[in-house]
């Protein structure tokens, strides 16, 4: 099963990311071209045609990421041979209000470009032109006019070009990786609603509140990534729009570790916790270009998943796909460079979080039978609290005592029916319930004390030790122990050595330790009170208890270890 599921998610991340490749490769008969040279507008006006004698230059994408304008862009088109020279058009992105010339000829302006911010009108990013027919030979020119006179933030290149070819080639070929897209998107969400079905009305497995989260940002990336390319927008949102991709990067790169480190129970340290975290600032803080951050928080992110993956303990059937896609994650980064943020990364994204979803809500399946064994056992265990509670014997000498009472001091022996009375109360009330608090249980304990020290005429003690009292147990876990020590050390003994019960905190457990008479009986530790309190501790706490005991010196003591939340 192991080989079998990490061989699937594997085929599956490697299908959709080769689709949305192929998809998005662009066809032969587009060319993408990026600007000649730049030219920043000699005058103070805007310029209503290219004036001749610029002072052309070099571009250089970073410096014009900073320019204002207005200013001039040419590309200098190589004679482009098509079977349809008529259906020749331009895509034109540049992040500014502009103003095309193709060969001389105005093209409808993108926007008002202006001297000033109050002037310009902002352009869209992504723009689409119909070009004259082609000329019989030779190259064309493109000139553009531009102004960026209401960018929101400094960005570090301008990422200026243009595309020519088919009209249907320019419309078609930004959307089809999308298709894809929405697939994966769709698979997501499905994987979503299906858990938050499964969870409705079940007890929560850890983490899902952070898988949750963590499949929201999953579905927002490709909503974010997918606005430029499918509906466009005008440049000054551009700044904001790589702000809201660098913030799901780094939720991403939060929740993914968080994550795996409740589901698979891996206790991170405070100090490498704070270092994570202060790695992934320094990221944002420090790593140049929004790409570059990016790629940086998710390597980060995915060699802490590998990190809590490999420290993690058994369950290997979930763990060996998820470290699978993570580490296939962290190797195409480096391969497909920037490649892997415009599509592949919220792919992998997808298939990754429709993984831990599909596997949580199976995980929640399985919790459900587990409950379903724990009811019967918790009936099981009430019954038997009941039964333990009126041992025929213990009873008995009870009743034999009560009536001697009765004829020689009726006083005592109307206390001892109201003790007996409280008792059986308590064991009912006790028995109705998964767990009891703190002092319920001693009451119990201390109350049957008062029973057997009736009978003999003799205080018995139980002297408690607490840091806390707000601290709930399975019931009968301490009057089980209680009956144990007055059966093997016996009655006598518990009086002159009274119980001592001592509950402290430490970190996220409690340590409950009851010492009692040692007494000389044999076997202890492998009877029905000591089945009973495990089979408690089981049912409360699956595999998250400990309980020992033992002889210690004069004393017989048992230890439970708890876990603090429940």
């Amino acid at each position: 099963m192991q080989i079998l599921r990490t061989l699937t998610t594997l085929v599956v991340l490697v299908a959709a990311v080769t689709a949305w490749l192929v998809a998005s490769a662009p066809p032969a008969d587009l060319r993408y071209l990026e600007p000649t040279a730049m030219a920043a507008a000699a005058s103070a006006e805007v310029p209503t045609t290219p004036p001749d004698g610029l002072p052309w230059r070099a571009v250089d994408q970073r410096e014009l990421a900073r320019w204002r304008g207005p200013y001039w862009l040419r590309w200098d088109v190589p004679g482009i041979a098509a079977a349809q020279p008529a259906d020749r058009t331009l895509r034109l992105s540049v992040r500014a209000a502009s103003q095309p010339y193709w060969n001389g000829q105005p093209l409808p302006a993108n926007g008002t470009v202006g001297a000033t911010a109050k002037d310009e009108q902002p352009g869209q990013v992504d723009v689409l032109r119909a070009l004259p027919a082609a000329p019989a030979a030779g190259a064309d020119t493109l000139v553009v006019l531009a102004s960026t006179q209401h960018h929101r933030l400094p960005l570090r290149s301008a990422d200026a070009f243009i595309a020519i070819g088919p009209a249907a080639s320019l419309y078609r070929h930004p959307v089809a990786p999308w298709l894809i897209a929405a697939l994966a998107t769709g698979a997501l969400a499905a994987a979503c609603l299906y858990l938050l079905v499964a969870q409705r009305g079940r007890p929560q497995v850890p983490g899902a509140r952070v898988l949750l989260a963590l499949g929201a940002v999953g579905l927002a990336l490709p909503v974010l990534e997918g606005w430029r390319p499918l509906l466009g927008y005008t440049y000054p949102w551009h700044g904001p729009r790589l702000l809201a991709l660098l913030a799901l990067h780094l939720a991403a790169a939060v929740l993914l570790p968080a994550y795996l480190a409740r589901r698979f129970g891996v206790a991170v340290p405070t100090a490498l916790r704070i270092a994570y975290l202060a790695a992934l600032v320094a990221v944002v803080a420090f790593v140049p270009g929004f790409d570059g951050r990016g790629a940086a928080l998710l390597l980060l992110s995915l060699l802490g998943a590998a990190a809590l993956l490999l420290r993690a303990r058994g369950e290997p059937d979930e763990r060996w796909p998820i470290l699978t896609l993570v580490l296939a994650g962290a190797l195409a980064i480096p391969l497909l460079r920037g490649a892997f943020l415009d599509g592949p990364y919220f792919l992998f994204l997808a298939v990754l979080m429709g993984f831990l979803l599909v596997r949580h809500a199976a995980q929640l399946r399985i919790l459900d039978a587990h409950n379903a064994l724990l009811r019967e056992e918790r009936a099981r265990l009430s019954l038997q609290l009941l039964q333990r509670g009126i041992q025929p014997h213990w009873l008995m000498n009870t009743l034999t005592c009560l009536q001697e009472l009765i004829e020689q001091a009726p006083m005592r022996a109307s206390a001892l029916v109201e003790a007996l009375a409280e008792q059986f109360d308590r064991l009912r009330t006790s028995s109705s319930q998964q767990r009891v608090a703190l002092e319920d249980e001693l009451a119990l304990c201390r109350n049957h004390l008062d029973i057997v020290g009736m009978a003999m005429e003799r205080h018995i003690a139980f002297e408690v030790d607490a840091d806390h009292h707000d601290l709930w147990l399975p019931p009968g876990v301490l009057h089980a122990q209680v009956e144990n020590a007055l059966t093997h050390a016996g009655a006598v003994a518990c009086a002159q050595q009274p119980f001592r019960l001592r509950v402290q905190r430490q970190g996220e457990r409690w340590i409950v330790e009851l010492r009692s008479a040692r007494g000389t009986a044999p076997h202890r530790g492998q009877g029905t009170g000591t089945r009973y309190i495990e089979a408690s501790l089981a049912a409360a706490w699956p595999d998250r208890w400990r309980f020992v005991q033992g002889a210690d010196g004069a004393d017989w003591y048992g230890r439970m270890e708890l876990p603090c939340a429940s």
